[in-house]
């Protein structure tokens, strides 16, 4: 007579049941695509990849690695060829802890992006960016859209909601799309820092696949700043949706006590 099961078996004992007795210590795909994206994205120069090092490089077999790899061709993180082998893709490394201008997007080892304006306008102050910045009194809010540009390829999507007093507001020329340039050329307000920064993870719509030139639904990052001068005052709310296969964040961590 059969036993009847008692209940569903736990995620962890299908996972150890059903997966393949391993050739090497660390035969997981999941394992082996997340440790090979990382390393790739964190160099700071393209690499040939050789299956046979690899499979010694990440304890994995080659029928994994080759998965893994042809993965990582999907996600337009290396490249494929017969001639010429497969090779890693330059992904622009992105210091979140550090405030810079976007023309100082990556840091020292990292080619200079630009911004290049699509839409700007006075939008008066929205209620959602008046208490996202904490506005008190007769702020306007300027919105200025861009696209974030290296070597002509299209990294993502910019947008800032900045926030002018009633003196700065008058006759506004926009002729500065990165919204810290903007505020320090024509006001002389310095940008201190973040009063916040928040990162997180989301799909391309088709007007943000066709402007960045992806598939819809294609994952795409995002970040986004509440920038503030040297008075405390927020003064832009800064958003970007960056491709996940050109752009990775970097960033040091301390454990506090």
């Amino acid at each position: 007579m059969t036993p009847h099961p008692i209940g569903p078996l736990r995620p962890e004992t299908q996972y150890q049941r059903h997966r393949q007795t391993p050739d090497r210590l660390n035969n997981s795909m999941r394992r082996a695509y997340d440790l090979l994206r990382s390393s790739l994205q964190s160099s700071p120069e393209s690499l040939y990849l050789v299956e046979g090092e690899l499979t010694e490089a990440l304890s994995a077999s080659r029928n994994t690695v080759r998965a893994v790899l042809q993965l990582l061709a999907k996600d337009g993180l290396v490249t494929r060829s017969p001639k010429r082998g497969t090779r890693s893709a330059n992904v622009t490394t992105l210091r979140v802890n550090e405030i810079a201008p976007v023309e100082a997007f990556g840091g020292e080892h990292a080619i200079h992006a630009q911004l290049r304006a699509l839409d700007y306008q006075i939008l008066g102050c929205p209620g959602l960016v008046r208490e996202r910045l904490q506005l008190v009194g007769e702020w306007i809010v300027l919105m200025m859209e861009s696209l974030l540009i290296q070597h002509e390829m299209v990294l993502g999507i910019s947008v800032s909601y900045v926030a002018l007093s009633p003196e700065e507001s008058r006759d506004v020329v926009v002729d500065e799309p990165d919204a810290i340039l903007f505020l320090e050329k024509h006001f002389d307000v310095r940008i201190r820092g973040t009063k916040s920064t928040t990162i997180g993870a989301t799909a391309a719509d088709a007007q943000s696949a066709r402007l960045v030139g992806v598939e819809v639904g294609a994952p795409m990052l995002f970040l986004e700043d509440i920038l503030e001068d040297e008075q405390g005052q927020a003064r832009a709310l800064s958003q970007f949706r960056l491709r996940s296969d050109l752009v990775a964040f970097q960033t040091n961590a301390v454990r506090s006590a």
